[in-house]
């Protein structure tokens, strides 16, 4: 989330690690991954707006799944929603979460001859408690040949030194801006908004909307800690390997992300920031939510959790959450986790790698860890 005006955004951990890349900020998804996805025409009937309850929940988890709190968490005051479920309800979600592969466990082990990979299911948010985590993941960096992350360094780099040099990343110079494209009410809401999270309106008035819908991902409590401080588990891990020795390497390119935005027209993120903005006020609890169930070591839960929420949407046709659903999934899971093999298999051969990501990325069938059980290694769950 670095841009034109490098002195607040560009040095931003937002604006470089969870705006650009890393999903545990980003709330809310395009609407047109998949090309055609919750078209602006459904909105006017309810269904858009439900069917986006999908990507808001899924990619918030994703990015928490990346950002920098600190002690943000401390500050949030969100309940966590799955606690709250009837019990029969919780019951169909633990069935659910039960018949996926290796659905609970932050860090894992594959080993095969000549080979062994660690895994560290991250979340791209500091919180003190990743001081014990580090504690037992450390000495794993310390003894590994490679460590491979989403995005490393250079990576980090490369965002910095694109933004930079090209302000349309993240911004509309020429474009209208959100003031003229919203009506007075929401420029009015949007803008207490996004003061609520550090971020001038006359400056956010000009961002690209996917941007601006995906800083009312995070909770203000949470959002203004972005500023300064650690970024993560991620940032930890490279942080420890650097100071070892070890090389970080990234798993995919840099502009990733910016690649999963590209398809979206000016209307559809307008009507991301209108579902962003009337979701707002459920982001805490969201939050809590995901927090709570990643330091259980349960990332399964939370993302059937969220399959569970938007099938239960208002609004939908049948099968049309489903549908929204395994477009999401495929977008922002799938279709990463399964390119990253053909980086972390040779790298792998004859060498013991750490591999540090959203946790995720971990489990269901084309997850990390069936993907490797596939090609021979042995899995062993680890205490973390």
């Amino acid at each position: 989330m670095v841009s034109a005006n490098t002195a607040y955004v560009g040095t931003s951990p937002l604006a470089v690690n969870t705006c650009i890349h890393k999903e545990f900020g980003i709330a809310l998804a395009p609407a047109r991954l998949r090309g055609t996805l919750a078209p602006v025409a459904a909105e006017r009937n309810g269904q858009a707006k439900a069917g986006k309850m999908v990507w808001w929940y899924a990619i918030l988890w994703l990015a928490i799944a990346g950002t920098t709190l600190g002690p943000a968490f401390a500050q949030c005051a969100g309940h966590n929603l799955i606690d709250q479920l009837p019990a029969d309800q919780r019951s169909v979600l633990d069935d659910l979460v039960s018949a996926t592969r290796y659905h609970d466990g932050n860090l894992w082990h594959a080993e095969k001859p000549g080979s062994r990979i660690d895994l560290v299911g991250t979340l791209h948010l500091y919180d003190p408690r990743m001081v014990v985590m580090m504690n037992r993941i450390g000495p794993l960096v310390d003894q590994a040949d490679l460590v491979l992350v989403e995005a490393g360094p250079q990576e980090m780099a490369a965002l910095q030194m694109a933004a930079t040099t090209d302000p349309k990343l993240l911004f509309r110079p020429d474009g209208p801006t959100l003031p003229e494209q919203l009506s007075k009410a929401e420029w009015k809401a949007l803008s207490a908004e996004l003061s609520a999270r550090g971020v001038p309106p006359f400056l956010g008035s000009k961002f690209q909307p996917w941007y601006v819908a995906m800083l009312l991902g995070l909770p203000a409590c949470a959002a203004t800690q972005l500023a300064g401080g650690p970024k993560g588990l991620d940032d930890l891990v490279m942080q420890r390997a650097k100071a070892a020795g070890v090389p970080v390497k990234a798993l995919e390119p840099y502009d990733t992300v910016f690649r999963l935005f590209a398809g979206m027209d000016g209307a559809e993120q307008i009507d991301m920031i209108r579902t962003a903005l009337a979701m707002a006020q459920g982001a805490d609890d969201a939050f809590a939510t995901m927090i709570d169930s990643y330091f259980a070591g349960q990332h399964r839960l939370i993302w059937e959790f969220t399959r569970m929420q938007a099938n239960a949407a208002p609004g939908l046709a049948p099968g049309r959450a489903a549908a929204d659903f395994a477009v999401m999934e495929q977008a922002l899971l799938i279709g990463r986790t399964v390119p990253w093999m053909d980086v972390l298999l040779p790298a792998a051969q004859g060498k013991h790698v750490l591999v540090a990501v959203g946790a995720a990325h971990l489990s269901g069938e084309q997850g990390l860890l069936s993907l490797l059980a596939k090609q021979g290694y042995t899995l062993t769950k680890g205490d973390l």
